[in-house]
């Protein structure tokens, strides 16, 4: 891991409004293919990064397989998905920019006030669309803790949240 440029993005989430982030080995990464599950089952689903059927939910194995050969990464801990977007969206950027050229990042979409993918309708911000991490079969609960961050579950609505992204970088 370059620490330099890992610092810098770490300095950088949290300038862009970022509670916390830190960054990772990919060993910290706990991959468990049940994440999937409850996509399947017990969610409404429908928006464009979901998976909602059994074939779509066996590219979990794939993209466990994918997220294995990065080395190191970023993670971000934002209270609300838009600004967890931006920021996930911005270091990946700048990793690109820097020569990383595979960096990829891993969030929940907030862009839209109505998702139009819940309408039957294309998703109109495929730029900045990537999938979260639990459907990439990442345990958020796990790796939180693997990191040395503490993550409950929300127990009511309106109980304050913590939304976690990643960026993988090499």
């Amino acid at each position: 891991m370059n620490e330099t440029f890992a610092n810098s993005l770490v300095d950088l989430a949290k300038e862009l409004g970022a509670d916390d982030a830190i960054s990772f080995d990919i060993s910290d990464i706990a991959f468990d293919a049940r994440t999937i599950l409850k996509c399947l089952y017990g969610c409404t689903g429908g928006l464009a990064y979901c998976p909602t059927t059994a074939t779509e939910a066996s590219n979990t194995l794939l993209f466990q397989d994918l997220i294995k050969k990065y080395k190191w990464g970023v993670l971000i801990r934002t209270s609300d998905l838009a600004t967890g977007q931006d920021i996930t969206i911005a270091l990946e950027r700048k990793a690109f920019l820097a020569g990383y050229t595979f960096a990829f990042g891993a969030t929940e979409c907030g862009c839209c006030i109505e998702c139009a993918t819940e309408n039957g309708n294309p998703c109109v911000s495929k730029r900045t669309l990537r999938p979260p991490l639990y459907s990439l079969g990442i345990d958020v609960y796990k790796t939180v803790r693997n990191v040395g961050w503490v993550l409950e579950v929300v127990q009511q609505k309106g109980d304050p949240v913590s939304n976690i992204t990643a960026v993988f970088v090499e």
